[in-house]
């Protein structure tokens, strides 16, 4: 039987000795699909796979000895998500940090912030409401979003939930970048995409992301949009 209380200890960064600590969720609103699956030793094992591959969670079936990672994730509307026979594991976090957060970005989509406006990104609302606002930038070459975050933090992992109705292709080539003084940004993620229309995206951060200053910045093109429901940024203390 395995412990709810108990968290693990997965793995060591190549990069770093910094460890990821992750704990039983009994349930979520998030189902797996296109998940790498194998036999494993341990839940130790199934853990240190799911870290190496930088994700935010992963699920290890206990009778069997199969894990689950590197998923994509698909939102929906209930809780009755999760399989009995598997146990989810999601990266320790303590609290979204830019949640109702002061936020600017390189353009509005229309010049129009009461349609369109930074504040729709943190808002706290995205897919599980009805009529939820969502940011959108102009079109641009490397439209740019940016949260000012309750001080410098140590970040652990992003989720963005892209927009619901179309276009989920836009959100790609995404660079997460921190910085301490606004001044000089350095990347500490990066998702490449594309994303997909409803889906919600994780991206586990590289230690150490230390930063007052958290932006979200689309890399390769000429010619794109960046819009989204929701960004959380967790930190693990």
């Amino acid at each position: 039987m395995i412990n709810v209380d108990i968290f693990l200890v997965t793995y060591l960064s190549i990069s770093s000795a910094m460890s990821q600590w992750y704990g039983l969720r009994p349930d979520s609103h998030f189902t797996p699909i296109r998940c790498k699956e194998q036999y494993v030793a341990s839940l130790l094992h199934c853990a240190a796979l799911g870290g190496e591959s930088k994700d935010v969670r992963f699920s290890f079936n206990l009778e069997h000895k199969y894990c689950r990672w590197n998923c994509t994730n698909t939102l929906l509307n209930t809780t009755e998500t999760q399989n009995k026979d598997w146990s989810l594991y999601v990266i320790k976090e303590k609290r979204n940090a830019a949640l109702m957060r002061p936020s600017t970005a390189s353009s509005v989509y229309s010049n129009d912030p009461s349609l369109w406006g930074t504040q729709y990104a943190t808002d706290g609302l995205h897919s599980f409401y009805k009529n939820t606002h969502i940011f959108e930038s102009r079109l641009e070459t490397s439209p740019w979003i940016m949260v000012t975050l309750d001080g410098p933090l140590l970040l652990s992992f992003v989720r963005v939930y892209n927009r619901g109705d179309c276009c989920g292709e836009r959100f790609h080539d995404v660079a997460f970048e921190v910085s301490i003084d606004r001044a000089s940004f350095e990347q500490r993620g990066f998702f490449r995409g594309p994303g997909v229309t409803g889906r919600m995206e994780e991206v586990l951060l590289d230690y150490p992301a230390i930063g007052q200053y958290f932006r979200m910045r689309i890399t390769q093109g000429s010619s794109n949009y960046l819009n989204f429901e929701e960004i959380e940024v967790y930190t693990p203390y």
